[in-house]
């Protein structure tokens, strides 16, 4: 079952997100997939219901604590999916995942889960939950995309750190990266890397997409040292870069700041003997009892 879970995580956020590895990127302390946001819960369910919106899922229920999303599949996925859950007996499998949010203090405490289900031949419901870095990768990095930042204490063991932003570019066929700036005194700056070169591979590891980057930052964690190929003004040349890790995640996260509660409103004196004077003629009338008369004066008056 471990091993169905696993093929199963392994193609299922690929809609969600092309930020897939072999290894875990972000650990929590908790171990669990859960970001952190600046909002209340209902802002932030509110913010990632127009994600999933956003992303061509379905929103199948939203409360001020819970949000469930329905992620479609391609034809190859649905495939797959019902080969190792079901047989060609049961319905196409649907895929789901769940936000549950908690309040701390203004801000919101983000917990993610998901899971696939089908309905086999005679009606009974069957159901695997998604585990492993693969699904944890790609939903972590579809709440980040609405806003969550990392706990407090989220340690990042198994990617090595560059320390160099970059842009995406090409090399042929194959995706490649654009180095757009650089931290000083990074790994990568000190190895050589400059702003311009076009890097190509990392730990020998060529990258088909995106997500293959990750891969390659989780190769290059097995060694003390690892090549990066780059591109520089048209020729290849080749860096050999130390292994770094990124700190332990340590900014906290603060609540928004609120609009101010409007001020309760004063009625000018002059307006305040208007009104009695409305009310005196309402009881004249008829239309107010003593007792109805007595009660609006002393609200009037803020007795």
């Amino acid at each position: 079952m471990l091993k169905i879970k696993l093929a199963l995580a392994a193609f299922v956020l690929s809609a969600a997100s092309p930020a897939l590895a072999d290894e875990m990127f972000a650990v929590t302390p908790s171990g669990m997939a859960e970001m952190l946001f600046s909002d209340d819960p209902r802002t932030v369910i509110g913010a990632l219901s127009s994600k999933c919106i956003d992303s061509h899922w379905t929103v199948i229920s939203s409360s001020e604590t819970e949000l469930v999303c329905e992620s479609p599949m391609n034809m190859g996925q649905s495939i797959l999916g019902q080969m190792l859950m079901g047989n060609s007996y049961s319905t196409p499998p649907r895929r789901f995942f769940r936000f549950n949010a908690a309040n701390i203090n203004g801000t919101s405490r983000i917990q993610a889960s998901g899971w696939m289900e089908l309905q086999m031949a005679f009606g009974q419901m069957k159901r695997t939950d998604f585990a492993g870095p693969e699904f944890q990768n790609g939903i972590m990095n579809f709440m980040s995309a609405a806003g969550g930042k990392y706990p407090v204490g989220t340690t990042f063991p198994n990617h090595v750190f560059m320390g160099f932003t970059g842009a995406d570019a090409t090399d042929g066929k194959y995706a490649a990266v654009r180095v757009t700036g650089l931290v000083s005194g990074s790994p990568a700056a000190n190895a050589g890397i400059q702003d311009g070169d076009v890097i190509t591979r990392i730990a020998r590891k060529r990258f088909k997409n995106t997500g293959d980057y990750l891969d390659a930052t989780a190769k290059a964690a097995e060694s003390p040292t690892y090549e990066v190929s780059a591109i520089r003004a048209g020729k290849p040349i080749t860096f050999n870069v130390a292994r770094a890790f990124r700190p332990a995640w340590s900014e906290q996260v603060i609540a928004a700041p609120r609009p101010p509660s409007p001020s309760p409103q004063v009625v000018a004196p002059s307006s305040v003997a208007d009104e009695l004077g409305k009310l005196a003629r309402l009881k004249q009338d008829g239309l107010l009892t003593e007792a109805e008369f007595d009660a609006q004066k002393k609200k009037l008056l803020g007795q």
